[in-house]
């Protein structure tokens, strides 16, 4: 009798590499600005009405310092100005949480003798430039109209830098991080006032769009490297270089990503297990197993039950059982099957033992044994794989060639028609065809022709 083929021409998909992970600015690095508490006073007298935009430098120790006049609508008024944030308090500029240096501009509006900070005006946007208000609107919380303005001000002037960067700060803070980073590419050279929040712009941006537009994000993630080259907007680089499959760069910018994480006590088990994620699909996807396992047991030890490494290593060991396969080496495919197996992922073991019988069935004398080995394995797993029901079905019909026991052609019968039918179910043709040519040979000759 003619012997069967059973050669299985479907494709067992990977998962993906791995979630996307929000940028590390998201979870512990967003800058929250300084506010005024109190109002201080002036000894100058208020010589009319007007604006005044003062720069004060406001320190960790919290002591400040004004140190310039930014813009005035009066410069009669600025001294007057410059007294009352001298003697205003404030509340110091956040980072994670942590107390950080700020150039903090606020502006005061002198009317008739009073004055009044326009950040906690009622009357904020009711005079002054474009930029003022759309300032006073930013340092008030009121993000989307202070887009709007901007926007507005920017149809008659847009090349305008300072709107065009006062944007990008006010769509930052309303988490439009694609359209932040635009305005702050758009604006050219950004301002050291600015700075920091256009880095995490660009380092968010770059994180979003890593999955839809590599290259977009790479552009992006280069910006806030060259902005500020903190952990944050190195790991947006190490995320855009792995996306545009750069795995060696990846795997380089991750590294010190991790190592200054991983240095700073203060840093949350979410954060540190998020860069070795990262880190760990860079290995994946250059296939270094060797260089990968120092990661892969440091997040075992963050996050013990956490199923993502092994998925991790077990795709790098089936990615490479497959290239065994096209090679024709079916011993090391096998052995790199095995040692995905024994990972103990449900998934990947499942994987591995579908793939270890596809090798077994397509060697020129399949041993009926040990292709119902693995098909056992798989079925012990899930025992609605239509892989592994095919495979049981192929080992049954081939013992029934052997031993012509009706019995075992029944049971072939039963699991090769319910392998058909989950195949059908997902959508798999291939496979379905595959299974019916055998059926119908067992039905139509008794078992398999010779």
């Amino acid at each position: 009798m003619k012997r069967v083929s059973v050669v299985l021409a479907t494709t067992l998909a990977l998962g993906a590499a791995g979630a996307a992970l929000p940028t590390v600015a998201q979870n512990a690095n967003d800058i929250v600005p300084p506010r005024i508490t109190t109002l201080g006073t002036h000894t100058s007298p208020v010589q009319g009405n007007g604006t005044v935009r003062v720069q004060v430098q406001i320190n960790t120790n919290g002591t400040h310092v004004v140190t310039r006049i930014i813009s005035s609508t009066n410069h009669r008024d600025d001294a007057a100005a410059r007294e009352v944030a001298a003697s205003s308090t404030y509340r110091p500029a956040t980072r994670g949480g942590r107390v950080v240096p700020y150039f903090y501009d606020p502006i005061f509006r002198f009317t008739g003798s009073s004055v009044s900070n326009v950040e906690t005006s009622a009357s904020v946007g009711s005079g002054g430039g474009s930029a003022e208000r759309v300032e006073g609107l930013i340092r008030s919380g009121q993000y989307d109209t202070a887009k709007s303005l901007a926007q507005s001000a920017l149809a008659s002037s847009p090349n305008d830098p300072h709107l065009l960067q006062l944007l990008g700060v006010a769509e930052y803070y309303a988490h439009d991080y694609v359209d932040s980073a635009e305005a702050f590419e758009r604006a050219g050279s950004v301002a050291r006032l600015y700075a920091a929040v256009a880095a995490q712009s660009y380092s968010a941006a770059a994180v979003h769009l890593s999955i839809t537009d590599p290259t977009r994000a790479l552009t992006f993630a280069e910006k806030a490297v060259a902005l500020d080259h903190g952990a944050n907007s190195r790991f947006a680089l190490g995320v855009a270089q792995l996306a545009a499959k750069q795995d060696a760069a990846a795997i380089a910018t991750l590294r010190g990503v991790h190592d200054t994480i991983f240095a700073d006590p203060h840093t949350n088990t979410e954060t540190r297990f998020g860069v070795d994620q990262r880190l760990l699909a860079a290995y994946v996807d250059a296939g270094d197993l060797a260089a990968a396992q120092p990661t892969i047991d440091e997040m075992r030890r963050l996050k013990p039950s956490d199923p993502y490494p092994m998925e991790a290593v077990g795709e790098i060991y089936i990615t490479q059982g497959l290239a065994a396969e096209h090679a024709g080496s079916a011993d090391q495919a096998l052995a790199l099957y095995d040692r995905a197996a024994t990972l103990n992922d449900p998934k990947i073991s499942a994987m591995a033992y579908d793939r270890a019988a596809n090798v077994i069935a397509g060697q020129t004398t399949p041993d009926p044994a040990r292709l119902k080995a693995y098909a056992d394995k798989a079925l012990a797993i899930n025992a609605n794989d239509p892989v592994a029901n095919f495979f049981e079905g192929v080992a049954l019909v081939e013992q029934y060639n052997a031993s012509r026991d009706r019995n075992i052609r029944a049971q072939a019968l039963t699991y090769l028609n319910k392998a058909d039918t989950l195949a059908k179910a997902a959508g798999n043709q291939t496979l379905a065809q595959n299974i019916e040519k055998i059926i119908l040979q067992v039905t139509a000759g008794g078992g398999s022709q010779q």
